[in-house]
């Protein structure tokens, strides 16, 4: 599956997820896009909603959410920002009303945590013919199947290259204790899709992890300043921990390498002849003497004979005198 013009059977996506950092201040907003940007991240991600659809009015953060709204004219504004400076983007829509914007400007969504259970806006996507990858913060086993099933009966056999699984628990900040990275093979045994890990942890730590367990994208919360108020920032990634998490991530993948093992790769078979073991003399050997398991021992390499190989030399005469410690070769007999 290509995603962003990265193969994910050879590359990591990495997403900073500015999301609402920016608190409303659209100039933040710009200045985080720069620094995700300068970090070496592959896309910016923002969440976008209509306030009074994303909390009831009677809830503490529709306040927030007031503050914390963009409309459609500064999302545009921020697309527009983005393909200037060449960094990729990404909109979760916490609100159904804004698929359609979302529609027109990418082929790709992120559904969030609190959302997979929500089917009327996970037909909404489907209808749209939509991309998704779609986040496990709070949903239990069945509640993924479900939702896997409705995508799946949409997709069919092309559920593979529409879909991302994201591993994720929705604590602000998660314990390390409580990351659960095993649950990526879990959904990789399961559902035989792309994975990726939504990180919630303080650190790196848990993102290099993941691409360990084959998570493809990496998404992390995004900031200038750890030390600001809202909750978020403290468990956000800054640029010099980006930087570093994309240069170890990508060492990491490279150590992954391919799983197969059906065939020797060429490094290795040049190699071989050298680490086998061998045949060589134990002792002196006299010229025209039949060779006996006593004669022999084994060492490395085996350029001339296999250790594997020494039955076919047992009882047949010698042509040349051998002293201890040295080859035996098939010339010789």
């Amino acid at each position: 599956m290509k995603l962003w013009n990265k193969d994910l059977n050879k590359q990591i996506v990495y997403i900073a997820e500015i999301g609402v950092n920016h608190e409303g201040n659209f100039q933040r907003c710009l200045k985080l896009i720069k620094l995700a940007k300068k970090a070496g991240a592959d896309v910016v991600k923002f969440q976008c909603f209509t306030p009074s659809k994303y909390y009831s009015i009677e809830e503490d953060k529709y306040i927030q959410a007031k503050k914390f709204y963009f409309g459609p004219e500064k999302f545009l504004k921020l697309i527009k920002f983005c393909k200037k400076i060449k960094i990729n983007y990404l909109f979760t829509a916490l609100t159904e009303d804004w698929i359609e914007f979302i529609k027109k400007h990418s082929n790709i969504i992120k559904i969030a945590s609190g959302d997979l259970n929500f089917k009327y806006l996970i037909n909404l996507v489907i209808k749209k013919k939509l991309n998704i990858i779609l986040s496990t913060g709070i949903s239990d086993e069945n509640e993924i199947s479900q939702t896997y099933k409705i995508i799946k009966r949409a997709y069919k056999n092309k559920i593979n290259k529409k879909l991302i699984l994201m591993h994720c628990v929705s604590n602000y900040p998660v314990e390390n204790f409580n990351v659960n990275l095993k649950n990526l093979k879990v959904l990789e045994e399961k559902y035989n899709t792309i994975l990726g890990y939504s990180n919630h942890a303080i650190g790196i730590e848990a993102c290099l992890a993941s691409i360990c367990l084959n998570a493809r994208v990496i998404e992390f919360h995004f900031t200038d300043n750890k030390k600001r108020n809202f909750r978020d920032h403290q468990l956000s990634l800054d640029v010099n921990d980006v930087k570093k998490l994309i240069k170890i991530g990508n060492i990491f993948n490279s150590l992954l390498g391919k799983p197969d093992r059906k065939q020797l790769p060429k490094n290795l078979k040049a190699l071989k002849n050298k680490f086998n073991k061998g045949i060589i003399a134990k002792r002196f050997i006299r010229k025209k003497q039949k060779i006996n398991f006593n004669d022999i021992s084994f060492a490395r390499t085996a350029k001339f004979l296999h250790a594997n190989d020494y039955n076919k030399i047992l009882n047949k005469k010698i042509k040349k005198n051998v002293k201890a410690g040295q080859y035996l070769k098939k010339s010789f007999f």
